[in-house]
């Protein structure tokens, strides 16, 4: 083994101490289940044992997960749940197994204990997933319902009225009042598809869709009761939807292994496209109807 693959295979037993580092911080964390505690300590004693075994080989390579690493992890697990962390963790590790199988060839002597390795590691993503029951995951579908629909919608009533207020007070009210409508609405509906899918809870389903709705409704419309100026509150809104887009682009990416980038373009585009769209009928329609922006309130 050369002076390139030796560093190589020391990073990846640092690599591997780091995770039990984190999988032993992430399983002490009370927003995490005993099931789930139980299934994380057990791939954490992996880890060790697999950072022995490089220890054995490479000497001395332990670090420590960093503060900053540790907060971020306890900041993304109450705004992505368990799941998406514990998936998120495990794609970091994908590209360690290259390494392990490449050490595998070199070294005949390693192969065996390698494999199992690689064996174990490949284990801790279907452990995780089976020991999960997470709602939001469940019901990550009536969840995305109610966030796509109320951003579509929503970014759309905006648009379209862009031209039709210019105080900002009007413009956030029409869009609080028909998304609160539209939520509603979207309830019932998720309501009644529950009702057809097995394994579903109907009302479950419906709460999920409802609240996800009225989050969105509430984010998108605060920008027209804080600034005073409708360009400014429009584009401070398109921020807001934008960075639904990508935390929900970032949910799905991890949790069906897409590429994140394409998932955040793919509804970016669909929703900015929808804007324009309705911007421009809406000043079709105020030209044709000889609708004008109403003078602001005194």
């Amino acid at each position: 083994m050369n002076m390139g693959e030796l560093e190589g295979v020391k990073e990846l037993c640092r690599d591997e101490y780091e995770a039990y580092g984190m999988y032993m911080f992430l399983a002490k964390n009370p927003l995490v289940g005993m099931k789930v505690k139980r299934a994380i300590s057990e791939a954490a004693l992996d880890e060790y044992k697999h950072y022995v075994f490089w220890r054995n080989i490479t000497g001395e390579c332990s670090s420590t997960p960093s503060i900053i690493k540790r907060l971020l992890l306890s900041l993304l697990l109450p705004l992505f749940g368990v799941t998406v962390i514990l998936k998120f963790l495990e794609s970091m590790e994908k590209n360690a197994l290259e390494l392990y199988r490449k050490i595998s060839s070199m070294r005949p002597e390693l192969k065996e204990e390698v494999e199992r390795i690689i064996k174990e590691e490949e284990e801790h993503e279907a452990s995780f997933i089976l020991g999960l029951d997470e709602g939001r995951v469940k019901y990550l579908g009536s969840i995305m319902l109610g966030i796509s629909d109320a951003l579509i919608e929503l970014t759309g009533i905006y648009s379209g009225a862009l031209g039709a207020f210019a105080n900002t007070l009007s413009a956030g009210l029409t869009g609080l009042l028909a998304g609160v409508s539209a939520a509603i609405s979207m309830t019932i509906a998720s309501y009644a598809q529950a009702k057809h899918e097995v394994g579903k809870a109907p009302r479950t389903a419906a709460l999920y869709t409802g609240i996800a709705y009225l989050l969105v409704v509430l984010l998108l419309a605060l920008p027209y009761f804080l600034i005073n100026v409708i360009t400014s509150a429009f584009a401070a809104m398109i921020a807001a939807a934008l960075l639904v887009i990508a935390y929900m682009s970032f949910y799905s990416s991890v949790l069906f292994e897409r590429k994140y980038l394409r998932e955040f373009i793919e509804a970016s585009g669909l929703m900015l496209g929808v804007s324009i769209l309705l911007f421009m009928l809406g000043n079709a329609l105020g030209q044709l109807f000889g609708v004008t922006a109403s003078p602001p309130l005194t």
